[in-house]
């Protein structure tokens, strides 16, 4: 891992940085030759990140806590979305490299195929601790990358000894807690992981 968060004066670290997925759009894979004409297959991507860059939450429906092996996905940000959540301070690494271009024309088959590159990202937005949580849907409400006004502390579930971090779906009003995965409005009473980031006291709730 490249640290480079306190080499200099004005640049120093938050929490610690955290491996993220790279949205960087369709890749295009091409054949290229070397100087011994030795061909090889490489790739571009259609909005390629570098060391440096600061990345936004990625906030598409594909981007759910099972597909993204529990961890969050970030891309360039997006004019007007407040998701702006980190800064990218190691060499991305790619993960898989696709048979074609065909095979990972969409983020859902480059998250399914792991046709992506990773990174660490040194994570900002005021998030001091990052956790697996259990959201609770209500049938209604979805629980949407970097939206956490949907979310609040389920009291009921929250108590039971060893139960992890229980939020439940509402329309408005959580505070405290940042999103990275999707989950689904679902049936009232359903149940998924996602990985969150805490940044203030939650609001609390009797849940069903």
């Amino acid at each position: 891992m490249t640290d480079n968060t306190s080499d200099y004066a004005g640049n120093y670290p938050s929490i610690l940085p955290i491996t993220c997925i790279l949205n960087e759009g369709a890749p295009t894979i091409v054949t290229s030759y070397d100087q011994l004409g030795q061909s090889q297959k490489t790739l571009t991507w259609a909005s390629e990140l570098y060391e440096g860059n600061y990345v936004a939450i990625t906030n598409d429906t594909a981007i759910t806590y099972d597909g993204c092996k529990g961890i969050p996905c970030v891309e360039k940000p997006v004019n007007g979305e407040t998701l702006v959540i980190g800064k990218i301070i190691g060499t991305p690494r790619l993960v898989n490299f696709p048979a074609n271009d065909a095979a990972a024309n969409t983020l859902t088959e480059r998250i399914s195929g792991q046709y992506y590159r990773i990174a660490n990202v040194e994570i900002l937005g005021g998030i001091t601790k990052l956790e697996d949580a259990t959201v609770m849907a209500d049938g209604i409400n979805a629980c949407v990358p970097g939206v956490g006004s949907t979310l609040k502390f389920n009291i009921t579930s929250g108590d039971d000894t060893g139960a992890g971090l229980q939020l439940d779906s509402a329309a408005s009003g959580g505070v405290g807690v940042i999103p990275f995965h999707y989950a689904p409005a679902g049936t009232d009473g359903d149940t998924t992981t996602v990985l969150v980031g805490i940044t203030a006291p939650l609001i609390a709730v009797t849940g069903a």
